[in-house]
């Protein structure tokens, strides 16, 4: 045992293997004989627990953290608990997906990958696949699209708008929120909302999501690197959704309300501002909160 209390692992061992797995991402356990004895920082901030010893006192053994359901692996679907690393490798490598509640009792899917260098040794490494996994289940229940406008559907925005956080935090910009609102009856609104929908998403780029986001308003969410840029985006769009072949639309009075995420602000607080500046609008006017 080393001065940190780590069996098998000599200090110097033991202070290299820590800072290269925390430089990683992905939740890393270091296991002997099936005991965990060293965990990286993405782990220790995901269980709140900042040393193997607190994590075993609390929760015993690592596969206890499983959550114990069909559509993931867990200790009930090995037939000895203690060699689950084993019943896990022995599934193919895209059915290896465990379910796992942190700290703050939110729930993640991961899928794992187990490597045993040295005799007696396996490293796990969990690569959090949250995103990807509701983004399948919802398309495969074809839960993700609105039908009757073909813009995206508000729940399937809300399950994934993690990873417009993702995206924004790792292009070091910020998450734009465009509100669209359609000045009209409901029964132009459902007249007109296709060619509506079409107009928008020929001016937009791939990686922005335009939402269906009430009967008549859409949310149009998109990464942009200042408020101004966002404003003139959004003017651009008022300007241009018109044009052939969608000039039907001259009919249809429109208004916008436009924000940009500010610093750690989560995508709920940057709707409310969007939605709000909206509501302030006229018809024909962009404001920006």
């Amino acid at each position: 045992m080393n001065a940190n209390g780590v069996p098998g692992l000599g200090e110097e061992c033991h202070l290299l293997l820590q800072s290269v797995i925390d430089t990683q991402k992905n939740l890393i356990v270091v296991m002997q004989q099936n005991i965990p004895i060293l965990f990286n920082r993405s782990f220790q901030t995901f269980t709140g627990m900042a040393t193997p010893k607190e994590f075993l006192r609390e929760f015993g053994a690592l596969v206890n953290r499983f959550v114990p359901h069909d559509s993931y692996f867990h200790a009930g679907k090995a037939d000895n608990p203690d060699e689950w690393t084993t019943a896990l490798q022995e599934l193919p490598a895209e059915d290896r997906i465990v379910s796992m509640i942190d700290c703050r009792a939110d729930p993640y899917a991961f899928l794992v990958t187990i490597d045993a260098p040295v005799p007696d040794y396996t490293i796990i490494s969990f690569s959090d696949i949250s995103q990807d996994l509701i983004k399948r289940i919802m398309i495969e229940n074809h839960v993700n699209i609105d039908k009757e406008s073909g813009a995206y559907n508000q729940d399937y925005f809300i399950h994934t708008s993690k990873s417009f956080h993702d995206a924004a935090e790792f292009n070091k910009k910020s998450i734009g929120i465009t509100m669209v609102e359609l000045m009209s009856t409901d029964a132009e609104a459902e007249r007109y909302v296709r060619d509506f929908t079409s107009s928008i998403k020929s001016n937009i780029r791939q990686s922005d999501m335009l939402v269906r986001w009430g009967k008549k308003v859409f949310l149009l969410a998109y990464l942009v690197d200042t408020s101004e840029n966002a404003l003139r985006f959004s003017h651009k769009l008022m300007s241009v959704m018109r044009q052939e072949p969608f000039e039907n639309l001259v009919t249809i009075s429109m208004r916008l309300g436009t924000s940009v995420q500010q610093e750690k602000e989560n995508i709920t607080g940057i709707i409310d501002r969007a939605q709000k500046a909206l509501r302030q609008a006229t018809d024909s006017q962009i404001i920006l909160l």
